[in-house]
């Protein structure tokens, strides 16, 4: 616990890579550099020793946070936006350490690395992650404390939600809907980073931008301030799809130059430090490699950014002229300039690079977010389904980064379903039943139960005979449950406090509904008993009906070639019961005013 890690990194820094961790554990004093040719001279610390010379040194059987945070906290914020703090991670705030979910050893959850005492921890699985694939996701899964209430985990209990989301869905897309602290949404290597405080030198060709598309100094800051320091800084994750699930991620953007060799598969990059001093000489001088003036900023936020077709032109030709000057051979190969998946040979042609379905780039990684997971309360779906199904949604319908820079300097961005591989008219489809169908079915289903107890009441009326009810009383008396009725639904602050909320009624979804088909069932018989040639509301009812119960038992069916009807199958229920519940309706509240002119012309 008293590894001393600045002493450690010392060393790393003078390439003493064999000693840093004598130094850091305290075990030696070490003089001398690898770095600077100086001889390196190990003086042992005898306290950390038992007389017959074996080691005796405080040691604990797992590392706490701050061990694997003092590697592991800078390269997350970048890539992930990570804040490993009690305000940001519920786990944190419980108490966990980092190796109850990356254990080791006898308590690994994976038989890859249990019972195995080395220096090996379990891991997930990311897809921009090429370490050890062979221990992918042996690391402890929010299924296996969340399912058995390992370590007095909650057992996750989604009994309301269809077994379509849990399949589709990875638990963090839900539980992460939110990230506190920006992360690099999209890195440049092709301008000169206007920031100050940037070391070392040639990392100012590197320019980042934050999830909200905001030029951020991010080696800057981390010259003024460490990890701890980081500030709030909220974004809305984006969502991709990886091994069957969606997860949220940062599906990096880069824009960078490349040399591209025909025949050759993959692409060269230049040295960093050739991008570098080829900028230091144009600043430094104009009239060398004059066209880097041509790359302005377009957009207003006082950075330059390569993104017209005269830009593109002028960074490969600077580029090109650069590496020529420095004597590089060049031949059979050609300077490009990379955006994403396009590789521009010159500022209006372009080849179309393969990439992962996943990636916004084949040459860019994408982060899975696993940390700074949310209470259960504050993830997706606590206020029902529309969270995720409606036209407002962050799921499926926010407007994400496609390219980082359009020709006018903003980005390009497309709808977050599109990213995911999904249909926009399937999309629409859900969002418009839970937004749309169902905003209108539960007050609707809510009356019908209203007219259902008024027929009672009126029956009841009748036989006792409380006093002689007329068609004028009737038609008031429907007419205020009606206001009454849009009031509370149209008022959330009446409808919160009278009603229960929407989380509550699409958890029971299915019992509600099946009271809206009970009573469209009976409406059906009564009406057949009725009208025994039938009417067209008898015809409409039965066809709604028998639509409901298909869709209904299609629902509930899990087959991939069926898979696109069955999710049409949810919107088609619901549509099929609110027309079915107002046909019922239209039954109950003319049979009353039949009921009451009969008894008139008695």
């Amino acid at each position: 616990p008293e590894y001393d890690y600045k002493t450690r990194n010392d060393h790393l820094a003078k390439f003493n890579f064999r000693w840093m961790a004598t130094a850091g554990s305290g075990l030696a004093v070490v003089e001398g550099s690898v770095k600077d040719t100086v001889d390196i001279k190990v003086k042992y610390n005898l306290a950390k020793f038992s007389p017959d010379g074996k080691v005796s040194m405080h040691l604990v059987r797992e590392p706490r946070n701050e061990t694997c945070l003092n590697c592991h906290s800078k390269p997350q914020w970048k890539k992930r936006g990570s804040s490993f703090t009690e305000f940001t991670d519920v786990h944190i705030a419980k108490g966990l350490k980092c190796v109850d979910c990356h254990a080791a050893g006898s308590m690994a959850a994976d038989e890859r690395i249990k019972g195995k005492e080395v220096h090996q921890f379990g891991k997930g699985d990311d897809p921009s992650g090429w370490l050890r694939n062979d221990l992918d996701n042996s690391m402890r899964t929010c299924k296996d404390c969340h399912t058995t209430g390992y370590l007095n985990a909650p057992i996750a209990k989604h009994a309301w939600l269809p077994d379509l989301h849990l399949d589709k869905l990875s638990c963090q897309a839900c539980h992460i809907p939110r990230r506190k602290v920006k992360s690099a949404l999209v890195q440049v290597s092709d301008i000169y980073n206007p920031g100050t405080k940037i070391t070392p030198p040639p990392k100012y060709v590197w320019t980042f931008y934050d999830q909200n598309m905001n030029y951020w100094n991010h080696y800057g800051e981390l010259t003024m301030f460490t990890a701890k320091d980081q500030p709030s800084d909220p974004s809305i994750p984006v969502f991709a799809k990886y091994k069957g699930q969606i997860f949220p991620v940062n599906a990096v953007h880069s824009a960078w130059p490349g040399i591209y060799t025909e025949g050759k598969k993959g692409l060269d990059q230049p040295k960093q430090r050739d991008i570098y001093n080829m900028w230091i000489a144009h600043r430094k001088d104009k009239s060398k490699y004059p066209q880097l003036a041509k790359i302005t900023d377009n957009n207003s936020d006082t950075i330059p950014e390569v993104n017209t077709a005269e830009e593109i032109d002028a960074f490969i030709n600077s580029v090109t002229t650069y590496l020529n000057d420095q004597g590089y051979d060049l031949s059979g190969r050609k300077i490009v300039w990379v955006n994403d998946d396009r590789m521009y040979l010159n500022g209006t042609d372009y080849k179309m690079l393969n990439k992962e379905y996943w990636e916004s780039s084949p040459y860019a990684s994408v982060y899975k977010y696993s940390h700074d997971v949310f209470p259960a309360k504050a993830g997706l779906g606590t206020n029902g389904c529309t969270d995720c199904h409606s036209f407002g949604s962050d799921m499926f319908f926010r407007q994400v980064v496609k390219y980082p820079f359009g020709e006018d300097g903003l980005p390009v961005m497309e709808p977050q379903h599109k990213k995911l591989g999904m249909s926009g008219f399937m999309m629409g489809m859900s969002a418009f039943r839970e937004q749309v169908v169902k905003s209108f079915s539960y007050p609707a289903i809510f009356f019908l139960f209203l007219t259902i107890l008024v027929s009672i009441a009126c029956g009841v009326n009748r036989k006792e005979n409380f006093f002689r009810l007329n068609s004028n009383y009737l038609y008031i008396l429907y007419v205020l449950l009606a206001a009454g009725v849009a009031f509370v639904f149209l008022k959330p602050d009446v409808n919160s406090y009278v009603l229960p909320d929407r989380l509550t009624l699409d958890a029971n979804h299915f019992i509600i509904t099946i009271f809206a088909l009970a009573a469209g069932a009976y409406t059906w018989v009564r009406m057949s008993k009725e009208k025994p040639t039938g009417t067209l509301l008898l015809k409409l009812q039965a066809f709604f009906l028998i639509l409901a119960v298909v869709s209904g038992i299609l629902m509930m069916i899990k087959f991939d070639l069926i898979y696109q009807i069955v999710r049409v199958a949810f919107t088609v229920f619901d549509i099929s019961v609110v027309i079915s519940v107002l046909i019922s309706i239209i039954y109950f509240i003319n049979d009353q005013f039949i009921i009451i002119k009969t008894e008139a012309q008695k």
